[in-house]
């Protein structure tokens, strides 16, 4: 799971650019991680999609910290009572009644959302202030979060540490040394005299420059035309085991003198190609979570049934043109041989209702950020050395679609359930 100051972090750089409905996703995924975490509870407060959310976050950030000030203006500005302090003490004399002042010209009253909003200008600028400690160098990916990086197979062996390298060193120096011939030698030597073995059989059964018999030559005669000499023609030598072409009904006989006509090769027909099933009419069987299937040179899994998230309907510049942008993280490999990205209709999503979506890769270059949600975008060349690769795919959805597939289009039998429901 990432990081609880990471999710924060890009929940607050999400919501300085604008991105209010992918701040708030952020954030109410770090409430549901952390639910005692004033400060997602505060944030998600301002950037909470109507008065009933901001203000539940905001009596939860008063159930936490009953002296929040933030909180405390916050619900004061939507005019809702504050709850009564269980550390309130009852006997205390109530402080007197602040003395008249002059009154003074009422300065322009301001509205709920502006008021709320200096505050968390204010708000931004006390958290920029706090120390933080330094961000781990690789967070660990939080499933749910279209912004994180799943986990990546290992690809390598553990390198040892310095202690069990040094007590390997001290072991070998400790050994005494060995007397007479080592077994590497032994198993040298008894591979030469294999070698010389072998040597000699083939010289003495195999001797070379010994010229292989030519098989006799065996004439038939053969009518020759008139007035030419009895010598036979060269289609009359033959060797033995070759049968002496025969007269039939179907073959004419050769008339003497005539030149001879080739007859050319029957070509074979080469097999139709399988035909390939539209993704409108696949009905793709449903497979296991991180089951491995191939397809054009292409090893692919959806490894996590949480890696697909619905983010709303902007990314960017870009805007989604059936209403909601899903994110989808897969597992690749590229066996093709040739260092290029995965081909832009590689794969296919596809809705109970029969609805098909493509991928949009120039949405994906927008939304991946290398080394931390992926690995990979899906414009970026993938190396051709067979190791697994994570790729960030964006597909433009309609709300409201149920149980979406993904399949290969050129594999229509099998795919992967990646969620079961758009919003």
């Amino acid at each position: 799971m990432a990081e609880p100051e990471t999710l924060l972090q890009l929940g607050i750089d999400a919501a300085r650019e604008g991105n209010r409905e992918e701040a708030r996703n952020l954030f109410s995924l770090l409430t549901r991680q952390e639910p005692d975490n004033v400060q997602a509870w505060l944030w998600l407060a301002g950037v909470a999609e109507g008065p009933e959310q901001r203000r539940a976050a905001l009596e939860r950030v008063l159930e936490l910290d009953p002296d929040n000030e933030m909180a405390i203006k916050g619900l004061q500005a939507m005019g809702v009572p504050l709850p009564k302090r269980e550390s309130a003490r009852p006997t205390e004399a109530p402080s007197p009644p602040p003395e008249p002042q002059a009154q003074t010209q009422p300065a322009a009253a301001m509205t709920e959302e502006e008021r709320f909003a200096a505050e968390l200008d204010s708000a931004f600028e006390e958290y920029d202030a706090l120390p933080r400690a330094a961000p781990p160098p690789r967070a660990e990916p939080q499933p749910e979060e279209a912004g994180q990086l799943p986990p990546m197979p290992p690809r390598s062996s553990p390198t040892p540490s310095r202690a069990s390298s040094a007590r390997v060193r001290d072991e070998d120096e400790e050994e005494p040394a060995r007397r007479g011939p080592s077994p590497l030698l032994w198993i040298l030597l008894g591979i030469i005299a294999l070698v010389l073995i072998v040597f000699l059989i083939i010289q003495l059964f195999f001797p070379p420059g010994r010229p292989a018999p030519a098989p006799p030559t065996q004439v038939v005669a053969q009518p020759t035309a008139p007035g030419v000499g009895g010598e036979p023609s060269p289609a009359a030598v033959a060797t033995p085991g070759e049968a002496t072409p025969q007269p039939s009904e179907a073959t004419p006989a050769s008339t003497p003198g005539a030149e001879p006509t080739a007859v050319p090769p029957t070509e074979q027909p080469a097999p139709a190609p399988a035909p390939v099933v539209p993704p409108e009419q696949a009905q793709p069987t449903p497979v296991a979570i991180g089951t491995i299937l191939q397809a054009d040179g292409w090893n692919y899994t959806y490894p996590n049934q949480l890696y697909a998230l619905p983010l709303g309907p902007r990314v960017g510049n870009f805007t989604a043109e059936k209403g909601a942008f899903l994110h989808v993280l897969v597992f690749v490999a590229n066996n093709t041989g040739t260092n290029q990205p995965l081909p832009r209709d590689f794969f296919v999503l596809k809705d109970s209702q029969g609805r098909v979506y493509q991928a949009r890769p120039e949405v994906s270059s927008v939304a991946v950020r290398p080394g931390v949600n992926a690995d990979v975008g899906h414009e970026t060349p993938i190396p051709a050395n067979g190791l697994t690769t994570s790729v960030y795919l964006v597909f433009d959805v309609t709300p409201g679609a149920t149980d979406l597939m993904l399949f290969a289009r050129n594999k229509p039998d099998q795919g992967f359930i990646v969620i079961g429901r758009v919003p």
